[in-house]
């Protein structure tokens, strides 16, 4: 029977599938657990602080450039992810660390934040381990600091606060892993709840007939389970065979008298 999805709708669906939709919810958790503390592996972040600024004498001259500066972060994000900056950090780390990273490689681990109005930009470097992301980090703010001079001809560059190792994972989110399990875990248990109750063509209840059809009940039929009318059907014969018995007991008896 068509029904319609409301209020009433959804609390009586729960209250019938609550078991299932129970063991929905607490099967997406933990799936979400698993993903979260077992297959995911953490990562850290560690972050240098740059500022850019070219000298100049007169205080209009002074803000020009200022704005100027302000303006040229863009172009300061895309040679940091370029390979004129990530092709000599590629080398150095390898030189240094023994580290081997593609330019490719180099480029997804990299982000660069910026605040308005600010000739400050951040350097932000992901590692699975914090202080490998910091070295990183720093090595490339001290290759940009060389190679932005010939590039731009910039004469200050300044690294404001280098990259120090993260202390606790910035990924995966736990808190938004377990509830985003939770939350579809939960949806999908409502889900197939509903579509079990859309899709069942059975009347389930008198009260079905009388609220929702508006129909008036003339008589009622009570079903008997075939076990349960077998077992009755034993029953009687074995009180039947119990009580002819005694009847015969009886009648043997008073003959006897």
């Amino acid at each position: 029977m068509d029904q319609a999805v409301n209020f009433n709708f959804i609390v009586k669906l729960i209250d019938k599938y609550w078991r299932s939709i129970l063991i929905s919810t607490v099967t997406g958790l933990g799936l979400a657990a698993i993903f979260t503390f077992f297959v995911t592996t953490p990562k850290y972040e560690s972050a240098v602080q740059i500022l850019v600024s070219r000298h100049s004498e007169g205080a209009a001259t002074q803000f020009t450039n200022q704005q100027a500066d302000v303006q040229m972060i863009t172009t300061y994000k895309e040679l940091i992810t370029n390979q004129v900056i990530l092709n000599p950090v590629r080398e150095a780390l390898k030189k240094k660390y023994d580290y081997t990273y593609s330019v490719e490689q180099l480029k997804n681990a990299i982000s660069v934040s910026s605040t308005q109005n600010s000739q400050v930009f951040s350097i932000l470097v992901t590692n699975p381990n914090s202080v490998r992301s910091a070295e990183i980090a720093n090595q490339i703010a001290e290759d940009f600091k060389k190679q932005v001079k010939k590039i731009i001809k910039v004469n200050n560059v300044t690294i404001v606060a280098p990259a120090t190792p993260g202390k606790s994972p910035v990924s995966p989110n736990k808190l938004v892993n377990l509830l985003a399990g939770i939350i579809a875990g939960l949806g999908i248990g409502l889900v197939i709840a509903t579509l079990r109750t859309l899709t069942d063509r059975r009347v389930q209840s008198i009260d079905f007939l009388v609220d929702d059809l508006n129909l008036v009940i003339l008589g009622q039929v009570n079903h008997q389970y075939h076990h349960q009318h077998h077992k009755s059907q034993i029953e009687r014969i074995e009180n039947d065979s119990m009580y002819n018995a005694e009847k015969g007991e009886n009648g043997d008896l008073s003959r006897r008298v």
